[in-house]
């Protein structure tokens, strides 16, 4: 991702050091209780369906809390923000671990956990440009992303052998010490700010009305949304990972289809950020890579076998480290007041865009009798609106290179 240099400059400063070790291990608890508490359900219960609908409530809360409390980032400093959202997550997270804890009483604490998050992750992507100097804000995101991207690996990896060898409460008890050690992170790490948007901008004639209006009227944060949502499509593989690894008679490979995306992001992630060095050219890229992480999908139509899907959708996840560059170029462009309730929106789009991509994949793959023609077809449509979104950020970006948004 970055030199060693590169690397040495962003772990020696400490508000970011702080905010970035406590982010990725808090993610990795965050795994480990999301694999617990699903086994515990499980166990409980005896059932299938209240498994599933356990694991997907952790996917809904942010939808609704990101674009409702994203505005809590801007009106309160958020470093207090950071704290506080913390440290309500740990002691939900705490009160889910007390043995006998009702089934009912776990998930609806979990939910609560959820939707705290989304202040929290507001309040840290916005702080970022603040704690990186311009030179390294884009390796810091970078770093973030790649970090999250393992973390959740390797949390997800640790859970079954974890609660196998103790108990689903011992994981969420990790995860509570996960969001105290964040906590105490950011309180003695990270500098005091004032709020960036306190009580609400005085709004001129001539000023957007609100972030979503910001969001979809100026050119260049349009367009990055747009290209950043094409991953609704990309993600279409890995709805279909497991019938598609039953097409090949090799059930155990689900596992390992749905493990390249992240994988081959971070390998993908890594090369960019080690062969471009100019943020300017990585975004020229945005576009480029956005079409190669869409382009081998239309293979799928040859029918390729599992040697293939694999290279196939290592290929398409390195092209997907173009949501790097378009996530730090998206935050710079933003006007501070807006960061944090741009973010909300951002994210909750993103993951509804992600969720019902592979939720639609299963229902044309099931319509039509092919997963291949499905994967495809998702990824003809996401070639056409990439090489759109690629001509439309070339055009954004004319001669405003990365200024800030005028308002």
């Amino acid at each position: 991702m970055t030199t060693r240099g590169a690397l040495r400059d962003l772990v020696g400063l400490r508000e970011f050091r702080a905010m970035w070790i406590g982010s990725t291990v808090s993610t990795a608890g965050d795994q480990l209780a999301a694999v617990a508490l699903s086994l515990l359900v499980y166990q409980r219960t005896e059932s299938t369906a209240w498994t599933a609908l356990t694991w997907a409530l952790t996917l809904f809360p942010p939808l609704i809390s990101g674009p409702l409390l994203g505005w809590v980032a801007d009106r309160f400093p958020r470093r207090t923000v950071m704290v506080t959202t913390a440290w309500l997550q740990a002691v939900l997270m705490a009160t889910m671990a007390i043995p006998g804890m009702p089934l009912w009483a776990m998930i609806a604490l979990l939910v609560a956990v959820l939707a705290i998050s989304s202040p929290y992750l507001a309040a840290q992507e916005a702080s970022l440009p603040h704690v990186l100097p311009p030179n390294r804000y884009d390796d810091g995101v970078a770093l973030f992303g790649t970090s999250v991207d393992i973390a959740q690996m390797a949390g997800l990896a640790a859970a079954g052998f974890l609660v196998a060898g103790t108990n689903a409460g011992v994981a969420l008890a990790i995860n509570a010490g996960t969001f105290v050690l964040l906590a105490i992170l950011v309180q003695v790490s990270v500098k005091h700010r004032p709020a960036a948007d306190p009580l609400g901008r005085k709004k001129k004639d001539d000023e957007p009305r609100g972030a979503l209006t910001l969001m979809v009227s100026e050119p260049r944060l349009r367009t990055l949304l747009g290209v950043r949502l094409l991953a609704g499509l990309a993600m279409v593989p890995e709805g279909l990972a497991v019938p598609l690894a039953v097409s090949f008679n090799a059930a155990w490979a689900a596992g390992l289809i749905l493990a390249i995306e992240p994988a081959a992001n971070v390998l993908g992630v890594a090369l960019l950020f080690r062969l471009v060095r100019d943020p300017a050219k990585r975004e020229r890229l945005i576009g480029p890579l956005a079409i190669l992480s869409l382009g081998p999908l239309i293979l799928f139509a040859l029918n390729p076998n599992l040697t293939w899907t694999i290279v196939l959708l290592v290929i398409a996840g390195i092209g997907g480290a173009y949501h790097t560059p378009a996530r730090s170029a998206w935050m710079r462009l933003l006007p501070d007041q807006y960061r944090g309730r741009a973010y909300g929106i951002g994210r909750a789009a993103l993951r509804s865009s992600q969720g019902g991509g592979m939720a639609l994949a299963g229902v044309v793959a099931h319509s039509i009798g092919s997963i291949t023609a499905t994967i495809a077809g998702a990824g003809g449509i996401g070639l056409l609106l990439a090489t759109q979104a690629t001509i439309a950020w070339r055009r954004a970006r004319g001669r405003n290179d990365t200024k800030a948004v005028a308002i």
